[in-house]
């Protein structure tokens, strides 16, 4: 029985790659318009990443554009949300049990050094803190989840989506005997060169 996966944004450039890397490596890949066609599924890629061009830099002083503020929280944290909520039961029928989640080290607390794209970053910072609360949640029943940054405009988006592959299908060992560095254990930020990145 293949494997199944499902993309939720096959559309950007990125959600299309990672498409083209599970059908070469035989996975049945689905889309959310596929629902009623699914009976269950093994890893869930939740690819969607909004950004705008209109995402200027931040100073204190200056208005915030309400509208590109909750653009960006509905796209990268409340979509996804309702989407996880109605996908979650065949997640449940199948094996895998595996989340990813598209986000960035640029929303990392720890790692923050601009101030540009800030509704981007404050958005995800965001769908950070769901994810923990959603860990906590659902790792007592065997799901495990992974966060990764395809590093856009750093890395191909072809290199970045074999990485990306590797990261949902392999599990990953504890680093250096650190049980805090264990991927399955900890919700852990990688990007698509491998290097764990804090919240």
């Amino acid at each position: 029985m293949k494997k199944t996966i499902l993309i939720t944004n096959m559309e950007n450039n990125f959600g299309k790659a990672l498409t083209a890397v599970f059908v070469r490596e035989g996975y049945e890949v689905f889309s959310p318009q596929d629902f009623e066609k699914i009976e269950r599924l093994d890893y869930f890629a939740e690819t969607s990443d909004f950004r705008t061009d209109f995402d200027a830099d931040f100073e204190v002083s200056m208005s915030a554009d309400s509208g590109i503020f909750e653009k960006a929280f509905h796209e990268n944290v409340i979509a996804p949300m309702e989407r996880l909520e109605k996908f979650l039961p065949l997640l449940e029928a199948g094996e895998g049990k595996r989340l990813f989640y598209v986000s960035s080290a640029e929303a990392s607390i720890n790692e923050t050094r601009t101030t540009n794209g800030f509704s981007y970053k404050m958005s995800k910072a965001a769908l950070h803190q769901f994810l923990q609360m959603l860990r906590n949640e659902l790792a007592p029943s065997g799901f495990s989840f992974r966060v990764f940054d395809p590093l856009a405009g750093e890395v191909g988006v072809e290199t970045a989506a074999e990485s990306a592959f590797l990261y949902i299908t392999r599990r990953r060992g504890t680093e250096n005997h650190d049980p805090n560095r264990d991927d399955e254990t900890n919700l852990v930020l990688r990007d698509a060169n491998g290097r764990h990145h804090a919240w």
